[in-house]
């Protein structure tokens, strides 16, 4: 299984409108050879604590070519609909996939601050398979050995996906190298984080992004962290870093 989570960087806070890319290219790196997506899931994180309405999306994986990374298609939050951008794309792209929401997310009823996102099985049919063939390009550097590089892209095709958090730092915090405890207001981040996850820092407007680092340890007021790595502003909001977790389940 290779379990992927796509990270933004930039106005993580702000709302998405229809056509905006939700995450530029993120690379990840599966074993050499061939294979097929055979299953997926993905997990998505809610807004403000609580799980949102799920909204169709389209995720696209590319190659490099000749050693070259796939050219970036926009920044997240930023207009996906430029055609030249596209068209320096196109011998990148190995597959694409429109996902469904209200045929592929979950009921909410249990995990009721994110939502899951699955394959659904109607009668003997699965709906929304993806059998995707992914096959890297060996020339790319940098790849860890026996491993080849894929990208993956999402483009929001109805808008309005939006992962504010609510949780806000109380003080400023200046950048640590060992483990912090950072105090927090408004929403309770124990409803919204957990341990593994990356956080970054935001304005409110989604100006002045700022990676922190990863969760250690998580109470209603109190998210501790292994490092700080920029200065966090009073009342900055704490973001996931990565609010979409894609797992597929390779077959070689």
């Amino acid at each position: 299984m290779a379990t992927v989570r796509p990270r933004i960087d930039v106005t993580g806070n702000v709302a998405y409108t229809q056509h905006d890319v939700l995450f530029d290219w993120h690379r990840f790196e599966i074993p050499r050879g061939a294979c097929a997506i055979k299953s997926f899931n993905m997990i998505v994180a809610g807004t403000d604590g609580a799980a949102a309405a799920g909204l169709d999306m389209e995720i696209f994986f590319a190659k490099s070519v000749n050693g070259v990374a796939p050219p970036s298609i926009a920044a997240a939050n930023a207009d996906s609909q430029v055609k030249t951008t596209w068209t320096a794309c196109r011998t990148h792209i190995i597959g694409h996939k429109i996902l469904d929401a209200s045929a592929m997310e979950n009921s909410d009823t249990y995990t009721l601050s994110y939502n899951l996102w699955d394959q659904t099985a109607v009668g003997d049919q699965v709906q929304n398979q993806i059998d995707i063939v992914l096959e890297g390009d060996p020339s790319y550097p940098g790849a860890t050995a026996g491993y080849q590089s894929i990208w993956i892209a999402a483009v929001s095709l109805e808008g309005g996906e939006d992962f504010n958090t609510g949780v806000l730092i109380d003080g400023a915090q200046a950048i640590t190298t060992t483990t912090t405890a950072l105090v927090t207001t408004g929403t309770d981040a124990d409803d919204v984080f957990a341990v593994g996850d990356e956080i970054m820092a935001f304005d409110e407007d989604g100006s002045g992004p700022a990676v922190v680092g990863t969760v250690t340890a998580v109470a209603a007021n109190l998210l501790t962290v292994d490092k700080v790595a920029a200065a966090i502003g009073d009342d900055d909001e704490l973001c996931f870093r990565g609010p979409f977790q894609f797992n597929f389940g390779l077959e070689y």
